[in-house]
């Protein structure tokens, strides 16, 4: 798990009178909390490149730093159990020639064009094999992230104490890079103080939407419960391989690569066909027990 660094420590290079500290210890009815203000991009970016990962995701908005979510054990357990998700096509290569590259927070430019760095909780992008560094410096053409990287063409936002909102105007943010094939979003909402599931876990209600280029968005509620605590009823998430929760996303996304004709840039050959042909498959009831399993209790 991420360790939680003091606020005191994180906003150092940010001078005292933007600062606006705490006088006690966040928790998740605490955000989005306002940490700094009139702080500009330079600063923004000198700060988020420094202290990534904290403990805590930070959003940059109209000069301001807002604190908008923690780490917590759950959602960490859902980042793990997405890479397992992830590397599944892939089980016996070694994460260095694995053909599809898995990154926790990789700063990329922001898609508002604000000169702003972002950093998605996992992104999925292809080996330099198959979609070479860009040969214009970051940010391109084509579009890297701040190391030069291919930009990620799948991105993963979890929030748990980041409200459902939000976490919406971040996802569509990333959907404004046309890199940026799929965008899977999951917010776990409140633990509830019943018990009604077989597992005898306190219940919880649970959400993921999917954006994929070029398709409908679809969204799952996969919870114990319904947001209201209400039952979800014999058709809801209670069990593996249910087709109604299982998110299929092409690994042929991955390798979205279009020519840039005034640079020159001429895409690589793609994987093989076996790969390209092949799904990453997240069961949503894999993700519902991680997340009972690791939650309060």
């Amino acid at each position: 798990m991420v360790k939680i660094e003091p606020l005191s420590t994180l906003v150092k290079v940010f001078s005292s009178a933007k600062i606006h500290l705490p006088d006690k210890p966040l928790d998740e009815t605490s955000v989005p909390y306002l940490l700094a203000s009139d702080i500009s991009v330079k600063e923004f970016n000198s700060f988020i490149e420094s202290k990534e990962p904290s403990g805590y995701k930070f959003e940059y908005n109209n000069r301001c730093v807002y604190i908008v979510d923690m780490c917590s054990s759950e959602h960490e357990a859902i980042i793990e159990e997405l890479r397992d998700c992830f590397r599944a096509p892939f089980l016996g290569t070694r994460s260095i020639n694995c053909p599809v590259q898995i990154r926790g927070q990789p700063l990329h430019m922001s898609p508002a064009r604000d000169g702003s760095h972002i950093a998605p909780d996992l992104a999925i992008l292809p080996h330099y094999t198959y979609v070479p560094p860009p040969p214009v410096s970051h940010p391109g053409p084509p579009p890297s992230d701040i190391r030069g990287n291919p930009y990620a063409r799948i991105i993963c936002e979890v929030a748990v104490a980041q409200s459902s909102p939000n976490l919406n105007i971040k996802c569509r943010l990333w959907k404004r890079e046309e890199y940026a094939q799929d965008v899977l979003g999951i917010k776990l909402y409140d633990v509830k103080t019943t018990r009604n599931n077989p597992q005898g876990m306190l219940d919880r209600a649970m959400k993921a939407t999917l954006w994929r280029s070029g398709v409908a968005r679809r969204k799952w509620k996969f919870g114990t419960v319904k947001k209201d605590g209400s039952p979800i009823g014999p058709n809801g998430c209670n069990g593996p391989n249910d087709p109604n929760y299982l998110i299929t996303i092409p690994v042929a996304d991955v390798f979205f690569d279009p020519p840039v004709p005034n640079i020159a840039y001429i895409p690589l050959a793609p994987p093989p066909p076996a790969v390209m042909a092949t799904n990453f498959t997240i069961d949503l009831y894999n993700v519902q027990q991680m997340v009972l399993y690791y939650q309060q209790k």
